[in-house]
């Protein structure tokens, strides 16, 4: 029997308060948490091969590289004591990503975006997203391109 699989992001716990303190709660049997909220009967083995494996929000999870329609790379210039850790990936299924605003302290923001990915998981994203929603990453790839070059020129070992 083959599992409804509608969420776009699956993870192995929750981040949950309770008495006013921050708690992660994990399925015994290993099921894992649709949206990161809400308890599944799927397991990691259910999910298609589309789903990456990776650490966003804080956990461990499965995200969806099928159906992106839209993605925009957010590169961090910085901090150079690691190539991709603060940079941002937003990615959306269905809306195109804008800007809508830049506050007092220059930072952007972005709406339209369904999810945010950030250090190693985003070359990774790349390439199944490439794969499973033909999206072109060709112009992200670009951006990492320089990104790399921009880090090992300040760390050159």
């Amino acid at each position: 029997m083959r599992k409804s699989m509608k969420a776009t992001l699956y993870t192995e716990s929750r981040i949950m308060r309770k008495h006013g303190n921050l708690i992660v709660e994990r399925d015994s049997d290993g099921y894992l948490f649709s949206g990161g909220k809400y308890h599944t009967k799927i397991r990691p083995e259910d999910l298609p091969e589309w789903f990456v494996y990776g650490y966003m929000y804080k956990r461990y999870g499965y995200i969806s590289a099928k159906g992106v329609k839209h993605l925009l790379y957010n590169p961090n210039y910085t901090f150079n004591n690691h190539l991709h850790k603060y940079d941002t990936l937003y990615l959306s299924y269905d809306m195109e990503i804008v800007l809508y605003e830049t506050d007092e302290t220059n930072t952007t923001w972005y709406k339209g975006y369904d999810h945010i990915i950030s250090g190693a998981l985003i070359t990774e994203f790349l390439e199944a997203a490439s794969k499973y929603s033909a999206y072109d990453v060709r112009e992200i790839q670009k951006e990492l391109e320089i990104k790399r070059a921009w880090y090992f020129e300040r760390n050159p070992e």
